[in-house]
């Protein structure tokens, strides 16, 4: 099976426990995704005395929004894709339709996870340049940035096909997300924990040295935020990466294994949206 084929299996039917056991799984995670995800914008939008929007919040909610297509779109669309699949009757149009729409979702939910972790990087590590460049609506354009770049960039799909692009998107979106959050989490706590160090040393409890020992405690409850989505996106992608090398390489895998992995991977994937506002919803 090579990189440049098409999916290895394509001419053989998923068996139909499979597919409906998939569709189950995309009626439970539209419902899960659709109101955890909810729940977290409305929190940023609604709320009264506008403590929760700041550039980073603004970030969060447009991962919610993300993951909110996730689970208002791509969870109905998987629901029926994986019925007709149970049924034989899956058209290779309704396929483009899935293909696109999950792309979309995952490109824009990888773009806002980098937005938060360089949030979190600038606000610790330069907080003055930070609190004088990154004001709310400025966020608003990175988030428009964003959508437009999640928009356009899986449009590459229609030129090389649903099993290169993926694998191409795992290598290069999926990997580059990890990288940026591997690296912000090492330099943010390296930074955290000089200073917290410095100021032990400060034996005056001057309003001033109370007040940025009160702003480093903020901060540090933030980034644990952003360790938590980091080992979550671990936990998800990184099985789902090992499950695409599976789908390309497998030679002697026959095409039932080979279908149960293309199904935990896109599962793994749309499952990370359901559990997201679960570590978000409390900033």
């Amino acid at each position: 099976m090579s990189l440049l084929d098409k999916y290895p299996c394509d001419n053989t039917t998923a068996p139909t426990y499979l597919s409906y056991s998939t569709a189950s799984f995309s009626i439970l995670n539209t419902i899960v995704a659709s109101v955890g995800n909810s729940l977290v914008i409305l929190a940023v939008l609604l709320d009264p005395n506008k403590d929760l929007r700041s550039p980073f919040n603004y970030f969060v909610a447009n991962l919610s929004v993300a993951d909110l297509v996730v689970g208002l779109i791509m969870g109905p669309l998987s629901t029926i894709y994986h019925i007709f699949e149970g049924l034989d009757m899956l058209k290779e149009r309704f396929k483009d339709a899935v293909h696109i729409t999950f792309f979309i979702s995952c490109t824009a939910s990888l773009l806002s996870l980098t937005a938060l972790a360089l949030d979190r990087y600038l606000a610790i590590t330069y907080p003055l340049i930070y609190r004088t460049k990154l004001n709310p609506f400025r966020a608003l354009l990175v988030a428009v940035l964003v959508w437009i770049v999640s928009i356009l960039l899986p449009m590459i799909y229609f030129i090389v096909g649903y099993n290169k692009f993926r694998f191409v998107f795992a290598n290069t979106a999926i990997a580059i997300t990890f990288a940026v959050l591997i690296f912000t989490n090492v330099k943010i706590f390296k930074y955290l924990r000089c200073q917290v160090q410095q100021w032990d040393n400060l034996h005056d409890s001057t309003e001033e040295n109370l007040a940025m020992k009160r702003a480093m405690k903020w901060e540090k409850k933030i980034t644990k935020t952003l360790v938590i989505v980091l080992v979550l996106f671990l936990a998800f992608y990184l099985p789902a990466c090992i499950c695409i090398y599976i789908i390309n390489f497998c030679s002697s895998c026959d095409c039932v294994f080979i279908h149960w992995v293309r199904d935990i991977q896109f599962v793994l994937v749309m499952a990370n949206s359901g559990v997201d506002p679960l570590c978000t919803h409390g900033d």
